[in-house]
């Protein structure tokens, strides 16, 4: 178990395959659910619109070049918040960024699932259904229609994925350390929780001052 907890060939090759998953979701979205409405924007007239398609397919590289970096800066967020967290609590002192590296690699696989549902459901039932799924597993389903813009998207951040990533992660890092399920839990909640209370904090602030 324990190679699943170091930045071998393993945790690379996981590492890829995340990537891969992400390029060919960014790219479904964008051929089967993005160009068709570029395509039948109404609201504008032909050569606006032609325009906007010229536009949209010079620049569109972009998105896919971000994938990888936004995964990489996630996961390394996660990183930094279970090692410094580590020098608190002496069960899970002296493990190396690597090992932490590890184990929030193999829970990315929870959010990496949401993201796969996600894209199936919007491509097969339309962003109606995807939206409704967003809701019914997340804290967006107790306020309905009533919720502001800046409190949506906070909300919809604490979905029922989200506590799995926090299980499957306290599970991870029981089999690193050795500790209990109460124990490493409680771990996760006090690092990789604060972090996440912050990035919640952020979209609040942020959808706020947009709004």
């Amino acid at each position: 178990m324990r190679k699943y907890f170091s930045l071998n060939s393993n945790v690379k090759a996981l590492f890829l395959l995340y990537v891969s998953v992400m390029l060919i979701i960014t790219f479904l979205q964008q051929e089967l659910v993005l160009l068709p409405e570029l395509q039948n924007l109404d609201i504008i007239g032909e050569d606006a619109r032609a325009q906007m398609l010229e536009r949209y397919q010079r620049m569109r590289w972009i998105s896919f070049l971000l994938v990888p970096l936004l995964l990489l800066l996630s996961l390394s967020l996660v990183t930094l918040c279970l090692f410094i967290g580590s020098f608190f609590y002496a069960e899970m002192n002296g493990k190396k960024f690597k090992d932490w590296w590890g184990v929030a690699m193999v829970a990315q696989s929870v959010m990496l699932a949401y993201s796969v549902i996600l894209c199936a459901v919007n491509i097969g039932f339309g962003a109606n259904k995807a939206m409704e799924l967003t809701t019914y597993t997340s804290l967006l389903f107790l306020g309905g229609e009533k919720i502001e813009p800046w409190v949506r998207m906070p909300l919809a951040a604490i979905n029922v994925f989200e506590v799995l990533y926090w299980v499957v992660m306290a599970l991870l890092v029981g089999g690193l350390c050795g500790t209990r399920f109460g124990k490493s839990f409680k771990f996760v909640m006090s690092t990789y929780g604060v972090g996440y209370l912050f990035y919640i904090a952020f979209l609040m602030f942020l959808m706020l001052y947009l709004t």
